[in-house]
């Protein structure tokens, strides 16, 4: 059989997927995606970030998605319980992003994405399961279960964009867990819980308590998306159901426990391990990955997607750059990787920082001396990913330095400085 051909392949449809994709079609080259799922298909992340906006201005979607009726989100409100401290940030006005973002189901976001990629010339191979990969000097060849029937593809370039799965690490590389973030997510959609009123409807609502936290995502039509992330030892030892230790942790929770008094489920409880990892090889010669096939940070933050989006944006940069001068080794592509790294470390350090009390106390209680809520806010809209002034790292060294010197103040008073959330 006749090989089919493209100049590149993309394992995976999801945000980075497609977003590579797109962008490598609208740069003059052939693409095929190979997607294993049917969309629309239920995913959690359902959060975006500002800085996302501009990600989809770039791939010429934003219309598509204005139009989308989704549910606008101006901030993000942080409560922990056992201390009973809280605080609500706002997304500055005035930046290159807006101030201003969407909370999104995934299963029709993913698929306006993905269609949006066949719109620009992409061929989407949908569900088609890639189940083996060959490099030689001259690119790549891929094996392909499409509907039960086994094809083969041909490419000169390919892009592992296969999220969680990591399909090229499973098999070339190694995956290792990001200490102290070994979490497990327990997960479902509901309608009819409370909802803030005005402005404040679409803040996301993080809720900590003791072992652990939950997310509070309202969407359009009065869907929420409700996820307990918990220790992963506390679902090793418990002996029930999934359904029955979401449950529980909703009882623990009493902001939760009383937001969802009256609503009702629309799906089942779904579960997701091994809450944050990193993966090698990130890139090599005649492929690059993007997105959770990279690296996989806890969800606090509602990072994903803009990840997943701006590293898919970086590697069509990448990539069309090797197309026009004709070099596919990995030292290539050794600036991407850079600049991938660079934009995830931001989300990793305040992530560990996040579970240490000593940094939360200034977290939620935060004092906009010297820039740093300003700092904090660059972070969290996605900023960080786009460009980091010398202004934002100095001031966020400097929130990290008070924060030192906070966990040396509570180790004197007797206080627990140890991460609330260790393996």
């Amino acid at each position: 059989m006749t090989p089919m051909t493209s100049d590149v392949a993309v394992i995976g449809g999801g945000p980075g997927g497609s977003s590579a994709a797109t962008h490598l079609a609208r740069g003059g080259l052939s693409v095929a995606l190979f997607e294993r799922e049917v969309f629309p298909r239920f995913k959690v992340g359902e959060s975006l970030v500002p800085a996302t906006m501009l990600m989809l201005e770039r791939l010429g979607v934003l219309e598509r998605v204005e139009r989308g009726g989704y549910q606008i989100k101006y901030g993000a409100t942080f409560h922990d319980q056992e201390t009973g401290l809280g605080h609500t940030f706002y997304f500055l006005e005035g930046m290159p992003w807006p101030n201003w973002t969407y909370n999104v189901p995934r299963a029709d976001f993913d698929a306006l994405l993905l269609d949006h990629s066949r719109k620009q010339g992409v061929v989407v191979h949908q569900p088609a399961t890639v189940s083996g990969v060959a490099f030689d000097a001259d690119g790549v060849t891929l094996d392909v279960d499409s509907g039960g029937d086994r094809l083969t593809h041909r490419a000169r370039f390919l892009v592992d964009a296969s999220g969680r799965d990591a399909f090229l690490a499973a098999r070339r590389g190694r995956r290792s867990r990001v200490p102290n973030l070994g979490k497990v997510a327990l997960f479902a959609h509901y309608k009819g819980g409370a909802r803030f009123p005005g402005r404040e409807e679409g803040n996301v609502r993080i809720y900590l308590f003791e072992g652990g936290w939950f997310w509070w995502i309202p969407m359009a039509n009065d869907l929420t998306s409700v996820g307990a992330v918990v220790h992963a030892r506390v679902v090793r030892e418990h002996a029930g159901t999934p359904e029955a230790l979401f449950a529980e942790m909703v009882q623990r929770c009493r902001a939760v426990a009383e937001n969802l008094a009256g609503a009702q489920p629309v799906t089942p409880i779904h579960r997701a391990a091994n809450f944050a990892y990193t993966n090698a090889p990130v890139v090599g010669s005649r492929f690059l990955t993007v997105g959770d096939a990279i690296a996989f940070v806890d969800p606090i933050f509602s990072s994903g997607v803009f990840i997943a989006m701006r590293s898919g944006e970086l590697a069509a940069q990448a990539i069309l750059a090797a197309f026009a001068d004709g070099r596919f080794t990995a030292r290539r592509f050794a600036a991407y990787e850079r600049k991938v790294w660079r934009g995830v470390a931001p989300f990793f350090k305040f992530i560990h920082k996040y579970y240490e009390p000593s940094f939360l106390d200034l977290f939620l209680q935060p004092r906009d001396k010297l820039g740093m809520v300003r700092a904090v806010l660059n972070v969290l809209s996605g900023g960080a990913f786009i460009r980091m002034p010398w202004r934002v790292r100095a001031s966020l060294a400097l929130l990290f330095g008070i924060a030192r010197i906070n966990t040396w103040v509570r180790r004197r008073a007797g206080k627990p400085v140890e991460s609330r959330l260790e393996w």
